[in-house]
């Protein structure tokens, strides 16, 4: 059997992202068509919950910031072997992203005390392994460590700060929503490849939509895991602006 440890992503990588290595510092354009989701029965059955739960702002959201990581990992970080191909991480890493921004519904946020991604992390640790809260099943159960993998993840997606290590996983899923928010990480990336993904699943004024989403968190959870983040709704704001790396295509 393979290491779990890298079969799920579970590799652990300095937090401080000025500290990773690409393999290149000029990344070509990546197709759209080579970013395609996987099609595994678990990544079916996450993709059906996303569809149906997530508000159609967030469900893009979360498609582009699974093909951010994949042509980021693909070009600058090929020693992670991360493809779409249908493979355990691919599908992993596809899991994680659909579910980072599971927490932030109107249900969810209106259910709990957590922080959104806390509740997030809970949710998908359940879903994964047992067919979800909606009582869901049929095919594509995860093991354990592959749902406590996509779990790390969610739990620290805004957990950005740069002290200590992460997972390879928690790497991918802040190099794909910083730049998906604040433009951040656009060196990994060519300017082409996010012009094709955003095509592909536009953004449609998510700038606007994400930083509401920051203020509502923060108004009904004052001790919320993204009130660490300073200014994040001005970054969110700037990156909307006309100069924006990603938000320009508002």
């Amino acid at each position: 059997m393979s290491d779990p440890i890298s079969l799920f992503g579970l590799t652990p990588l300095p937090a401080d992202q000025s500290k990773l290595q690409p393999a290149t510092t000029t990344p070509q354009p990546v197709a759209i068509t080579s970013l395609r989701p996987p099609t595994t029965p678990l990544a079916l059955r996450v993709d059906e919950y996303a569809k149906t739960h997530l508000d159609e702002d967030t469900y893009r959201h979360s498609l582009r910031v699974y093909s951010y990581g994949v042509a980021i990992a693909t070009q600058c970080f090929p020693e992670w072997n991360l493809g779409s191909d249908g493979g355990k991480l691919d599908e992993t890493w596809f899991a994680c992203a659909m579910f980072h921004d599971a927490g932030t519904t109107h249900a969810a946020m209106q259910s709990t005390r957590l922080s959104y991604e806390f509740w997030a992390g809970v949710f998908a640790l359940e879903f994964l392994q047992e067919g979800g809260k909606d009582g869901g099943g049929g095919g594509g159960v995860a093991t354990g460590d592959q749902a406590e993998s996509v779990a790390e993840a969610i739990i620290r997606h805004q957990d950005v700060q740069p002290v200590g290590n992460v997972t390879l996983l928690t790497t991918l899923i802040h190099l794909g929503t910083l730049l998906d928010n604040i433009g951040a990480g656009s060196q990994f990336i060519h300017p082409d490849t996010i012009q094709g993904i955003v095509d592909a699943y536009p953004r449609k004024g998510w700038s606007g939509c994400f930083k509401r989403t920051v203020e509502r968190e923060k108004q009904a959870k004052p001790w919320a895991m993204v009130s660490r983040i300073e200014g994040f709704e001005g970054k969110i704001k700037e990156n909307a602006s006309k100069g924006g790396v990603t938000g320009k295509y508002d």
